[in-house]
């Protein structure tokens, strides 16, 4: 029977309308909630929008290394939070690191105490750098309000001065940090906890005071107010290093990950940035560095990977140095007598034309030299001169023009930059080799990390030349200077080279004239003619040196090849079978002072060797240079490494070059040092004598005595 029955129809209609009134309003109840219920879950997904956000902003500081895929996919991090997730004190528990399978460090426990400064040390090949980097990339579970700025590269080149260059990036940041905290504010509210991260971000970074600090970081770094203003494109890669670490310096950021920043830095700066990080209570700071004296000044505590382990040292670097003299020992130092990397260099032989090694084989003669743009000249008036026996050490400030006057010299640049104001001239003799080292040669293998080293060399000398010098500027032809040579009477081809009553002459043609046969330019008039007839003269004479250098007998083949890795400690299975980007930092800088010297130079140059070679490699390199046959130019601010290796100093300053030490002068001043020792040891010796005769007969006197 139905439930309605002995109802009315009246009653009927009633009884439905509240079951409808009870539906709506069940649905509505229903809706409410849902509505409540997606309010919640909007404000969840802008909060976590937010945090990744933060997350993004704290790894935009990070380096190349951390987007290297290759290098990430190559690595194995594991590790648990065991710190508080609001702290900024880290604690990592069950750390373990492995790259390609290699064990860095096994189930070990990470602390960092936030504001503390800690020195990370270790042999080299032990994991510090990729340490470093597996920390930038949070391949570790970290806290995402601890940022990090994670500093192993230079600045990239644009058209903004360097402060510019400091204060854009940090500002643009903060712009965003504000923009997301207003954001954050409207959707989730004022109490949300991620708001407090934020503005604590902010806080630190101090917008109001940004181009007062980065002035005075980079003032610090070495920087003077004309070079504030020089475009970071015009920039060596040594003073955008600096434009970087004043990034770092300016974001005020809760982790600091410093790999060598003092490679590129004086005394002075050194000196200045050890005292501002000392300042830094509010960032922890973690730093890989061979100069001891730097982590003397700036570390609290010590990191020590050894055994797959860390081990913490408190009380600084020099407590730790007291405290463990065993582990000091096992460090590589420039004063170590013998080093583990292996470095020889291939005898250069007679220079061809050359009969004295006292004769000069590169003269600078009154050059001077003018930017594009600049009033004010680099250098003027510059003499000097090289023989094969020369050992040179450019010295000098930052900024002084060092580097300018060094490629200048090697022929990595033109001395006319089209001012139409540079004066002298650079003659060089014309069997001259030279290996030149810049400071970023690393550059090289970037475009040949899956080749082995047996295949790069090779392609980089396949035809007896060497591919990069073809890119020099004072060799490479413009597409303008290419079409010069296709028109009709220009010199098109350089064939043959011979002196010719006295002067250097070349043989040439000229397009459409073959027939007539070719024609002989002395080298007097060929500096007369348009640019490119000398470049076409220059590469001539490389093809020539290259013959000189043993191409003939020395071909480039893998049986060669491998012979001559060997004298740079890369093992014939790593030559053959390895790849480039599976080598190691010390590895791939023998590997790039391998090739350079392949054509076995006269005069090898380096640009601040030290800033790019660890210290095993640099023990090696400084061994070498001394057994070397040729000549030597270097630029360096490592005193020690100055002394090991060469013996005339010129000084670079406000300009002028200035010979402040002769070979001669070095070699009086090391026979004094050398007197001074002999008789220091003959005075020590007497002493020592005349208290053995005094105790024997001490002895005697008391024997008689008992004999009495």
């Amino acid at each position: 029977m139905s439930g309605n029955a002995g109802m009315s129809a009246a009653q009927i209609k009633k009884a439905s309308a509240l079951k409808r009134q009870q539906k709506a309003k069940l649905k509505g109840g229903a809706v409410e909630a849902n509505e409540k219920d997606d309010t919640v879950n909007e404000v969840e997904l802008e909060v976590q929008k937010a945090a990744v956000m933060m997350k993004k902003l704290g790894q935009e500081a990070t380096s190349r290394s951390v987007g290297n895929l290759e290098a990430k996919a190559a690595r194995n991090v594991t590790g648990v939070l065991g710190s508080n997730p609001l702290s900024r004190d880290l604690k990592i528990l069950s750390f373990s690191l492995q790259v390609h399978g290699k064990r860095l460090v096994e189930d070990t426990t990470l602390e960092l105490s936030y504001g503390q400064r800690y020195g990370l040390i270790g042999s080299n090949g032990c994991g510090k750098s990729t340490f470093l980097t597996c920390l930038a990339a949070r391949e570790l579970p970290l806290p995402e309000h601890v940022d990090i700025f994670h500093l192993d590269e230079e600045a990239e080149t644009s058209d903004r001065t360097a402060l510019q260059a400091v204060i854009d990036v940090v500002q643009a940041q903060v712009q965003r940090l504000e923009a997301m905290a207003e954001h954050l504010c409207e959707t989730a509210g004022p109490d949300n906890e991620l708001l407090l991260d934020i503005y604590d971000r902010i806080d630190r970074m101090d917008p109001n005071t940004f181009e007062l600090r980065a002035t005075e970081i980079l003032m610090g770094l070495g920087f003077s107010q004309d070079f504030l203003k020089k475009k970071t494109q015009d920039l060596s890669g040594g003073w955008r290093m600096r434009v970087a670490l004043g990034r770092a310096l300016l974001s005020q950021p809760a982790l600091l990950l410093l790999d060598e920043p003092t490679n590129h830095l004086d005394a002075a700066s050194r000196n200045w940035l050890a005292e501002y990080l000392v300042t830094l209570t509010s960032t922890t700071v973690c730093i890989v560095s061979h100069d001891y004296e730097f982590l003397g000044k700036t570390c609290e505590d010590v990191l020590h990977i050894a055994q797959l382990q860390l081990a913490y040292y408190h009380g600084g670097f020099n407590a730790f140095a007291e405290a463990r003299p065993d582990v000091m020992e096992a460090l590589p130092t420039l004063t170590e007598s013998g080093a583990t990397a292996v470095i020889n260099f291939p005898d250069p032989g007679r220079l061809d034309g050359v009969k004295s090694r006292s004769k000069p084989i590169l003269e600078l003669r009154d050059l001077t030299f003018y930017y594009p743009g600049q009033d004010k000249p680099t250098f003027t008036s510059v003499f000097g001169k090289f023989t094969v026996m020369s050992r040179v050490a450019l010295l000098g400030p930052n900024g002084a023009g060092k580097t300018t006057l060094l490629r200048q010299i090697v022929g990595d640049m033109a001395t006319d930059q089209g001012t139409g104001k540079h004066t002298g001239e650079i003659i060089k003799h014309h069997n001259l080799r030279i290996a030149y080292i810049a400071q970023h040669s690393m550059h090289h293998l970037e475009e040949n990390m899956r080749r082995s080293p047996v295949q790069y060399v090779q392609d980089r000398f396949v035809t007896g030349l060497d591919k990069e010098l073809s890119k020099r500027e004072t060799m490479k032809l413009s597409p303008e200077e290419e079409a010069l040579c296709s028109k009709n009477g220009n010199i098109s081809k350089v064939i043959g080279r011979a002196v010719r009553g006295g002067e250097l002459c070349y043989e040439t043609e000229r397009w459409g004239r073959e027939r007539e046969g070719s024609f002989w330019e002395p080298l007097g008039s060929v500096k007369c003619k348009d640019p490119y007839v000398l470049k076409l003269c220059l590469n001539f004479d490389a093809k020539l040196q290259a013959f000189q250098s043993g191409a003939e007998v020395r071909p480039c083949t893998e049986k060669e090849i491998l012979k001559h890795l060997a004298d740079f400690g890369i093992s014939h299975r790593l030559a053959q079978s390895g790849r480039i980007k599976g080598m190691s930092g010390g590895q791939k800088c023998r590997l790039v002072l391998a090739s350079a010297v392949w054509n076995k130079p006269h005069l090898i140059a380096l640009d601040e060797p030290t800033n790019y070679l660890d210290n095993e490699t640099l023990n090696a390199l400084t061994g070498a240079l001394q057994r070397f046959k040729g000549a030597i130019l270097v630029i360096t601010h490592h005193a020690q490494f100055s002394n090991d290796v060469t013996n005339e100093k010129w000084m670079v300053d406000h300009g002028s070059v200035t010979v402040t030490q002769t070979a001669k002068e070095a070699r009086l001043a090391r026979n004094n040092s050398q007197d001074s020792l002999a008789r220091s040891d003959s005075q020590e010796s007497m002493s020592q004598s005349e208290s053995m005769n005094s105790l024997s007969a001490a002895l005697s006197s008391q024997s008689l005595s008992k004999d009495e």
